[in-house]
C-alpha cells in the first residue's frame, strides 16, 4: 500500500520515505525516483510536518516521534485515533484507508478523524481518486470494502480467466477480454444500480439466466457476505 500510494502521491507532492531498513527503503525511492530519509537511533522529528503513516501496525512502536506535527495521517488497519494521539503529537489526526489503486489514482479512500483537517485531507487524498468522510465506527466495513475487496475483485477475474481457458480459449485472449470488461463495467457501474445492469443483459431463459441460476446455487453472493463480514472482523 505504501508502494501504491508514493506512486499516486509522488506527482504532487514531495515525498520523504523513511522505515526500518535503510537497505529497503533505498530501493524503494530509487524504484519510485522519490527522496529517502535516513534515522539515526529509529527516531523522527516530526515538528510541523505532515506525516503519512505506512507502517505495519506493530511497528509503529519502533520509532520514536519528537516535536509536534500538523497532520498525522494513518492507513494502519485497526490503529484508532486515540491509539495515534497515544503515539504522538499532532495539532490533527486523520486515519484513512486507501487502496491499490491509489498507484493510478483511481482509489477510494475513506477518511475520519478531526473535523478541522477535513478539507485538506480530502486535498490530498482526492489527488490520488475520490474520498468519503465517516464515523470511525464505521471504519473497519470501510476498510473490508474498500480495502480489502480489490483482492476479492482479482479472485473473480481470475476466475473469469481460468474459466475461459479451461473450456478452450487462449490465455492471452481470456486474459484481454476479462481485462476489458472490468474496465468497461467500472464506467457503467458509476451510471446505473448494479441490478440494472444486471438485468440489461439477463433475457429470459437466455446465456446470462443460466448462468446466474449457477452463481445463486452456488451461493456466490453469501460468499461475499462472508468474505466481508470476516474481513470487518478482524479489521
Amino acid at each position: 500500500m505504501a508502494r501504491s500510494l508514493a506512486q499516486g502521491l509522488k506527482d504532487t507532492y514531495k515525498i520523504l520515505v523513511t522505515g526500518r531498513d535503510s537497505a529497503k527503503i533505498q530501493n524503494f525511492c530509487n524504484t519510485l525516483n522519490v527522496t529517502p530519509l535516513y534515522l539515526n537511533d529509529f527516531t523522527l522529528d516530526i515538528t510541523g510536518a505532515e506525516v503519512l503513516l505506512c507502517v505495519k501496525p506493530y511497528a509503529l512502536t519502533s520509532f520514536m516521534f519528537q516535536g509536534r506535527a500538523k497532520c498525522v495521517y494513518s492507513i494502519l488497519n485497526a490503529v484508532s485515533l486515540e491509539q495515534l494521539k497515544a503515539t504522538m503529537e499532532s495539532e490533527f489526526y486523520i486515519r484513512a484507508m486507501p487502496n491499490v489503486c491509489a498507484s493510478v489514482k483511481q482509489s477510494l479512500t475513506s477518511l475520519c478523524g478531526d473535523a478541522q483537517c477535513k478539507e485538506e485531507a480530502f486535498r490530498v487524498f482526492n489527488s490520488i481518486g475520490k474520498s468519503i468522510w465517516l464515523e470511525e465506527k464505521h471504519f473497519p466495513l470501510a476498510t473490508a470494502l474498500g480495502g480489502c475487496a480489490p483482492a476479492f475483485l482479482a479472485f473473480v477475474a481470475e476466475s473469469l480467466i481460468d474459466s475461459g481457458v479451461t473450456y478452450g480459449l487462449s490465455r492471452e485472449d481470456s486474459t484481454q477480454i476479462v481485462q476489458t470488461l472490468f474496465s468497461g463495467f467500472a464506467s457503467l457501474l458509476e451510471q446505473s444500480h448494479p441490478v440494472l445492469l444486471k438485468e440489461s443483459v439477463m433475457s429470459p431463459g437466455g446465456s446470462t439466466a443460466q448462468g446466474v441460476a449457477m452463481l445463486e446455487k452456488h451461493a456466490l453472493k453469501n460468499a461475499f457476505l462472508e468474505a466481508v463480514l470476516a474481513s470487518k472482523n478482524s479489521a
